[in-house]
């Protein structure tokens, strides 16, 4: 491990306290000025980085839920502390591919997996504090080229659902929930038939050949507009006559 460094500011921001007291600890026996982030939601996280001087910020790519039961837009935090002056280092514990690559995009420096052992971690964070770089160039320009893949396609999924008409997104919504459409026809007072023929629009309309298909759309759409501040599908009326710079700078930001 990494020995004898120059003290430099790190904030650990994980919503698992312990994950984040023992990086802290380990941090500290190097020379790095730690502290860990107690939050709650993205505002306290973002007011805790301001009340202290820039360094490193050690960010979870999954902070959980906010008090409103909504996930907290890490790779939003992350565009705003590195506009702050902050180097954040992603830490994740998860291999999705679509998410690291946001994060680079957004400003990271680099991502290391929770699941390395923790001197690695050290020495990462340690390189990034001391202004080294974590990633090479190749690698950074491999997660860039993924996420403008991964945003374009994204971005064509929403315009395909924004086509939806109230009632079908209402229809793909209990589907995605569960229901057969004979329980769905139940719950509007229609026939099974009328039921039948908005799933048939709903595939048409989405591009897509089954069932299964539409509803995988449905729960990726809710997963990832849970992080951009929308709820379902009722918030996608006007998105097909959007453009690309009508969405957050972090869909399509490249460095």
């Amino acid at each position: 491990m990494t020995g004898g460094v120059a003290a430099n500011r790190v904030l650990v921001v994980d919503d698992h306290t312990l994950i984040g007291l023992s990086l802290s600890l380990a941090l500290r026996e190097v020379g790095l000025d730690t502290s860990v982030c107690r939050f709650v939601d993205g505002r306290d996280i973002l007011a805790h980085a301001a009340k202290v001087a820039p360094g490193l910020a050690m960010l979870d790519l999954d902070l959980g839920l906010d008090r409103h039961g909504r996930p907290i837009p890490e790779v939003d935090l992350i565009e705003s502390l590195v506009r702050d002056g902050w180097t954040v280092l992603v830490l994740s514990g998860t291999s999705n591919a679509t998410r690291i690559a946001a994060a680079i995009a957004a400003g990271a420096v680099g991502c290391i997996a929770k699941t390395v052992p923790v001197d690695q971690i050290v020495d990462t964070a340690v390189a990034a504090a001391s202004g080294h770089r974590v990633m090479s160039d190749e690698d950074r320009r491999g997660w860039l080229q993924t996420h403008r893949r991964r945003s374009g396609e994204q971005l064509k999924q929403l315009q395909r659902l924004g086509r939806l008409s109230p009632r079908e997104r209402q229809v793909l919504g209990f589907l995605a929930q569960g229901y057969r459409p004979a329980a769905v026809a139940d719950k509007f007072v229609v026939s099974l038939t009328t039921v039948r023929s908005q799933i048939r629009s709903i595939l048409t309309k989405l591009e897509v050949t089954s069932q299964l298909e539409a509803v995988a759309a449905y729960h990726e759409h809710v997963d990832d507009a849970g992080r951009r501040g929308m709820s379902d599908v009722s918030d996608l009326a006007d998105v097909p006559n959007r453009r690309r710079e009508d969405f957050p700078s972090s869909v399509w930001r490249s460095r």
